[in-house]
């Protein structure tokens, strides 16, 4: 691996590390149409979230942003025995501020079994998948 390979790998990884959305790692098979489609988005917010991704060349663990619905869209996450913010958001692979912004009361200590937390819910497509987006 040269010195620009790892450039790209940090700059990848800073700009996932940096999302506002839900992040997704890369498994076998994987493609950026393909995470799209799981997530019910568009390809181009997908791409347009993740600018140093190759898209010809994705790695298992590569992590990707997804886009995410505005906090007035939510759903729920009940807390199990024993977890802290810390637990859910590595469960979730969320960041904290997109968790407070709907939990503003939330701190980093284990937290009362069955509390029901709001989340962002993944964001619909505003306009379908035609042809010219698709890798196939």
């Amino acid at each position: 691996m040269d010195v620009s390979d790892e450039k790209d790998i940090e700059v990848m990884k800073t700009s996932a590390s940096r999302c506002r959305g839900h992040v997704h790692v890369v498994e076998k098979g994987d493609t950026l149409y393909k995470i799209a489609k799981k997530y019910d988005v568009r390809l181009f917010d997908v791409m347009r979230l993740n600018p140093y991704v190759n898209v010809y060349n994705l790695q298992i663990g590569d992590e990707i942003c997804v886009p995410v619905m505005s906090p007035t869209e939510q759903s729920i996450y009940i807390v199990k025995d024993g977890e802290t913010i810390g637990d859910v958001l590595e469960r979730l692979r969320m960041d904290f501020d997109t968790l407070e912004e709907l939990n503003p009361t939330l701190s980093d200590v284990p937290l009362p079994e069955g509390l029901t937390l709001k989340l962002p819910v993944i964001q619909p497509r505003e306009h379908a998948m035609d042809d010219h987006n698709t890798p196939e």
